[in-house]
């Protein structure tokens, strides 16, 4: 008897579907069946034994199972299995199954399979018309050396995307992640989160409130506020573009890059930026600050580039509008060039200088630095020199054509001009009043400083000199010494607003 019912259900049950829609459950085998008919049509069929029901490409497997109808449901028990078509396994110990929505909900030692990954939880909803699998309690996810908890989350096996919400920990063999929001995909590899999040790479951390983590090719897309530290390195920038392998990338918006071990902090709107070989380019403006010894380098520009020589030492390239500051010397210049091994900073055309109370002009100049200290100055063609007296109407001024100059403690001491060499200078009364001025040239001369005032002038070589004892009430220039003092750049202006 059982076994004609058996027949009579497989037979009624064998038509294949001809599209999603509301197919009926096929019962496939089972090693005992009981029918029970009811009122109003009702079927109920209790099957014990390697169950294995069947809806369109859906196969379940359990040890035993209630099918109910016209309902189209069934319960299932003990070591519950859906396949669906072959590329998820779905397993737990209890299901309910709703025939005509195609969902079910599985629970108690519930694991999903995929070919890319492992989804472990209490219990699990499946839709079958989206393929998507929804959990509500504390999840695991895996893929190769990845685990992925969440407290809740969806999982659309069809397009291999996971969504989790609630304290997400991602965690694999090359880094550690949290966040609140992580969209997941299996099959690339890839991380995409909405909210609050840090990465812990090796020894690189990075927060961000939003962005993408491509791990296989450590591609990092980082929006709305990125931050990242390491051991002599930080970067931060309103959106971020960067290979963690290589340690390259590009900088968006108020980006700044400090690397201690390189002794420099560079700001701009946008950072090209390689580590190792040290690789820059920031454009629109430009700030950049150089640690010198015992004293800080602050320099603004249009454009900047740094790039690292065969030993590893690196020329830096600030130009368009550019300006300085350090504690005893000041500037501009169409181009800033200072190279790391030579300890020289270039500076061309037509720079400006200010010590003290003095300003230098030329067609180029050349800043040594030894270890780095400020330690001599070398300027060529149209050498001027203007210090400021006592009177605040009148300067003393130097011209020649080569200048060669001497720090120390960073403060210049003394220079030697050659080349037709001349010099206004003012005698000053006990009260500061301009007394007379000597008005003299030579073939070279040498001045020394004492702080920031003119102390001393030798001169050699077919000296030429007159004094004019009458105080004048029009100041006399020598050819280009009209000073600028009030373009001499200071701290605050070149201090990066980021």
């Amino acid at each position: 008897m059982k076994k004609a019912i058996l027949i009579c259900v497989a037979l009624f049950f064998s038509t294949p579907p001809s599209g999603w829609g509301q197919t009926k459950i096929q019962i496939i085998r089972s090693d005992t069946t009981d029918f029970i008919k009811g009122d109003n049509g009702a079927q109920t069929y209790y099957l014990k034994g390697n169950v294995t029901l069947k809806q369109d490409v859906a196969l379940m497997y359990c040890d035993s199972a209630v099918l109910y109808r016209p309902q189209n449901t069934f319960e299932a028990f003990g070591n519950v299995r859906v396949r669906q078509a072959d590329t998820v396994l779905i397993t737990g110990e209890q299901l309910t199954y709703l025939g005509d929505q195609r969902t079910f909900t599985i629970s108690d030692q519930v694991v999903l399979k995929t070919p890319s990954s492992r989804l472990a939880t209490r219990v699990l909803k499946y839709d079958r018309n989206t393929s998507t699998a929804y959990y509500l309690t504390r999840s695991t996810l895996e893929r190769k050396n990845l685990r992925i908890t969440s407290d809740v989350g969806n999982y659309n096996t069809a397009y291999e995307v996971v969504r989790l919400r609630g304290n997400v920990v991602a965690v694999d063999s090359a880094f550690e992640m949290k966040t609140d929001t992580l969209l997941y995909y299996p099959n690339r590899n890839k991380y995409s989160f909405a909210g609050p999040t840090a990465l812990v790479r090796d020894s690189t951390e990075l927060f961000c409130s939003k962005g993408t983590y491509a791990a296989d090719m450590t591609l990092l897309e980082l929006f709305g506020g990125a931050k990242m530290k390491s051991p002599n390195r930080y970067i931060e920038a309103d959106s971020l573009y960067y290979f963690l392998n290589s340690e390259d990338g590009t900088l968006h918006g108020k980006a700044t890059v400090a690397d201690s071990l390189e002794g420099f902090v560079l700001s701009s709107n946008f950072i090209d930026y390689k580590k190792s070989p040290v690789y820059v380019d920031a454009f629109s403006p430009v700030f950049y600050k150089q640690s010198m010894d015992g004293d800080t380098l602050y320099a603004k520009g249009d454009s900047l580039r740094i790039r690292s020589e065969m030993d590893s030492t690196k020329i830096v390239h600030l130009f368009g509008q550019t300006s300085f500051f350090s504690t005893d010397f000041q500037g501009i210049s169409p181009n800033f060039l200072f190279h790391e091994a030579a300890e020289e900073l270039a500076l061309f055309p037509a720079p400006t200088l200010w010590s003290g109370n003095s300003e230098f002009g030329a067609d180029s100049t050349a800043l040594k630095l030894r270890e780095n200290k400020l330690d001599s100055l070398f300027m060529i063609s149209k050498v001027t020199i203007t210090t400021k007296t006592e009177d605040s109407l009148f300067f003393d001024q130097t011209t020649g054509s080569i200048l060669e100059g001497n720090f120390k403690d960073n403060a210049l001491r003394n220079v030697r001009i050659d080349g037709n060499a001349q010099a206004m200078l003012h005698n000053v009364s006990d009260n500061g009043r301009i007394q007379g001025s000597n008005k003299s040239s030579c073939s070279w001369m040498k001045i020394s400083f004492n702080g920031d005032t003119l102390e001393r002038i030798k001169m050699a070589r077919d000296v030429e000199a007159v004094y004019n004892p009458e105080r004048s009430t029009v100041p006399e220039w020598l050819p280009g010494c009209q000073p600028s003092f009030e373009q001499r750049p200071e701290k605050s202006a070149l201090v990066s607003p980021y």
